[in-house]
């Protein structure tokens, strides 16, 4: 019988920026927590991340209740251990089972995958009752929210813990099924691939899809700035990944030109060129490889209203779709968008007001 109470130490098992995100987290809500990583370098790094976090957050007196580890058996005392390892299924494959077996099958593991399915990687494990999906967002210190993913295998109990687990580290939690993308990484991919659609057929540059985005519609960044902060590599995956799952919806086919973007190297911030150029200290322009990209970028332009109503448009339909398939109650959804993507409403929300008011 799973056992979920009385967690007092946690095992993180990859120590990359998600698992030593959700290690700060942990700590600085008083859990102890053994740090896992088959690199020292990795770990090493892990440990000068959260300690500047920690002091940012003045609390440096919560570095002591970490303990970093290279043998995974010392995970083996954990109450309750949150795989945060890369999204291969075969690694994530060959850690959970070794951790099923050298773990008391009472205890409680979590994937904190953010697009493969749980059930497949509870599918390695000889107690999939007890494997859940844990989705932290990142910054996993500081967002608010975390999707704990059923699959048809899964207890209750093993939910319960989850649940109560990231409630005891202040976050919000909405229960969702396990389907590609969750809630908000399917949801937001129309937010991306229509902003880009929209590019592509000409409506404007990247800078005035953006603005309007953020002028019309409240929100902080136009999905091409967001694209850009992800990283367009990591999106483009997460895309593939979730349009591949459901059956290759034309509505969710990855974009060309962010396919061309990614295979000349422009992945966004991190490489100094995306959908914008960034210099130090200087604003972002427009990347001058669009042109080549897509002739006449821009050519076709249509008003600020229009490209808000068309990106906003298929979100609303595909958090519509989403409720219809029973991934998430009408709540948990636009919860998930609100603070997994530090929207200004949630879609369901903006389509019932929309309906009242006869359109934007």
């Amino acid at each position: 019988m799973i056992q979920g109470t009385d967690i007092r130490r946690v095992g993180v098992a990859g120590a990359g920026t998600m698992g030593a995100g959700i290690a700060q987290a942990l700590a600085q809500n008083g859990f102890e927590v053994q740090l896992f990583d088959v690199s020292e370098e990795v770990l090493s790094r892990a440990e000068g991340r959260i300690l500047r976090g920690l002091h940012r957050l003045e609390k440096p007196e919560a570095f002591s209740l970490i303990r970093k580890t290279e043998s995974l058996e010392v995970l083996e005392a954990c109450d309750f251990v949150i795989e945060a390892v890369s999204e291969d299924i075969r690694a994530k494959h060959d850690l959970f089972r070794k951790l099923d077996s050298i773990m008391d099958p009472r205890r409680v593991i979590a994937t904190n995958t953010s697009s493969l399915s749980v059930e497949r990687i509870a599918s390695a494990a000889e107690n999939p009752d007890r494997i859940v999906g844990m989705h932290f967002f990142n910054p996993a210190p500081v967002m608010r929210l975390v999707e704990v993913v059923r699959t048809p295998f899964v207890s209750e109990a093993a939910i319960e813990a989850a649940r109560e687990l990231a409630l005891a580290l202040g976050k919000t939690v909405v229960v969702c099924k396990d389907t590609p993308g969750f809630i908000a990484n399917r949801i937001v991919r129309p937010f991306y691939l229509a902003g880009m659609g929209l590019l592509e057929e000409g409506a404007g540059p990247p800078a005035a899809i953006d603005r309007a985005v953020r002028e019309k519609g409240g929100f902080r960044m136009g999905p091409m700035e967001l694209v850009d902060l992800i990283g367009l590599d990591v999106n483009l995956t997460i895309s593939k990944v979730i349009y591949e799952a459901l059956g290759r919806p034309e509505r969710l086919k990855p974009r060309r030109v962010q396919e061309e973007l990614v295979a000349r190297g422009n992945l966004g911030r991190k490489s100094g060129c995306g959908f914008y150029v960034y210099g130090e200290n200087q604003p972002a322009t427009g990347n001058p490889a669009l042109e080549e990209i897509l002739p006449g970028v821009g050519a076709r332009p249509i008003a600020d209203p229009e490209i808000f109503k068309t990106i906003l448009e298929n979100v609303i339909a595909e958090a519509r779709l989403a409720l219809e398939a029973g991934v998430a109650g009408a709540e948990d959804i636009d919860t998930a968008m609100r603070l997994g993507m530090n929207w200004p409403r949630g879609p369901l929300e903006w389509g019932r007001e929309l309906e009242r008011r006869g359109g934007l």
